[in-house]
């Protein structure tokens, strides 16, 4: 898959250097400002969950692109969805892009076992609103990744 970005056509590559950009960019932290190095999985559940705003955070990711304009790079998402025309079909193909890059399947995988290792914990925790609402995203999320990788 290839993006142009300003007058520059760029590979979108599913590299090691992609996984480490989008684990530093986009991982969640823990109490401590840890991060999780879930960044990986985190695009691929919001690919799945048809957010549009993930395109232009894996072109950051995987375009090799330093330095772009929000303007340049939002352009770069309109011609890569034929202004939104195509929208499903390019996260499809971000999809299966991720899935069939060993670096981020790897870390995808790893992620949901992680997730489905703590899930139990969580349901044990005192069933607040709050938890239970927390389960269910997590449920969700999991369901997502089972019937997707």
């Amino acid at each position: 898959m290839e993006v142009t970005i300003g007058k520059k056509t760029s590979a979108l590559k599913f590299n090691f250097k992609a996984l480490f950009n989008a684990n530093r960019d986009f991982s969640n932290t823990d109490d401590k400002g840890n991060n999780l190095g879930d960044g990986a999985t985190n695009l691929f559940t919001r690919i799945l969950m048809g957010d549009t705003s993930v395109i232009p955070d894996i072109i950051k990711v995987a375009g090799n692109v330093d330095k772009v304009s929000a303007d340049e790079l939002f352009a770069a998402v309109d011609e890569l969805t034929e202004d939104g025309e195509k929208i499903d079909e390019t996260l499809d193909t971000l999809k299966d892009e991720l899935k069939n890059s060993g670096f981020f399947k790897k870390s995808i995988i790893t992620q949901k076992e992680n997730i489905e290792e703590a899930l139990p914990a969580l349901k044990k925790k005192e069933q607040t609103e709050e938890v239970k609402a927390q389960v269910a995203a997590v449920e969700r999320i999991l369901k997502l990744l089972n019937e997707n990788l």
